[in-house]
């Protein structure tokens, strides 16, 4: 994207653009790489899913369900960014508003979670958010608590695993075969009088099955 104050004199330009491959040079190790696609490989990777847009008026709503009837095997977590109307060329890509939430409460195949009994409020939004965030040894963070409530750089994150580890895959949440899904209910003061876009996103645990070299299947 090229932002600047005269649109006609925006020029942008991609030359010369490649594509690098890593080689195996070895036999032993290219032997072992044709037997494992050969063979069977599972690649584990998260799959993300904007599930729908809901509208929220600021000056008048303060109450907003929201179901999501995604089937999925592990259900990681459901993300919701909040952004405010805007113009043509006008948006800031990186700007994701606090709408003055006080209360989440989620409930999962018709039962109330047990994680927050009394609902996610708006204490617990950092911490439910922070579990997800990438640490770097001796580098300093991206985001903090500050950053995350009061510089547009806001996300609900629900956490749907029975356990915290990155590493983990496949201790999300089972919904199959369910016709109550995830329902949210959200809380918030009323305050303001523009409309804000709740983008709902769905992230699961997934895997993509390759045999004879061949994609075979997509499980999420």
């Amino acid at each position: 994207m090229v932002r600047g104050c005269d649109a006609t004199k925006l020029k942008y330009k991609l030359t010369n653009i490649q594509l690098q491959y890593e080689i195996i040079r070895s036999k032993t190790l290219a032997d072992e790489v044709e037997r494992v696609f050969t063979n069977g490989k599972e690649l584990l990777y998260d799959h993300v899913m904007r599930s729908k847009v809901v509208e929220i008026n600021k000056g008048t709503q303060t109450r907003i369900n929201i179901k999501l009837d995604a089937q999925r095997r592990s259900l990681k977590a459901i993300l919701l960014l909040f952004i405010e109307g805007y113009t043509g060329r006008g948006r800031d890509s990186e700007k994701y508003v606090f709408p003055d939430l006080t209360k989440v409460s989620v409930t999962i195949n018709g039962l109330t979670s047990k994680i927050y009994k009394s609902g996610i409020e708006d204490k617990d939004m950092w911490e439910e958010a922070s579990r997800f965030f990438v640490k770097e040894k001796n580098k300093t963070q991206n985001m903090n608590l500050t950053k995350f409530y009061t510089e547009d750089k806001f996300g609900i994150v629900i956490d749907m695993r029975s356990m915290a580890s990155q590493a983990m895959h496949g201790s999300g949440t089972r919904i199959v075969n369910s016709t109550d899904g995830v329902q949210l209910e959200i809380e918030r003061s009323k305050k303001g009088s523009c409309v804000v876009n709740c983008h709902v996103f769905v992230i699961s645990d997934s895997q993509l099955n390759i045999v004879r070299r061949q994609l075979e299947s997509v499980q999420f």
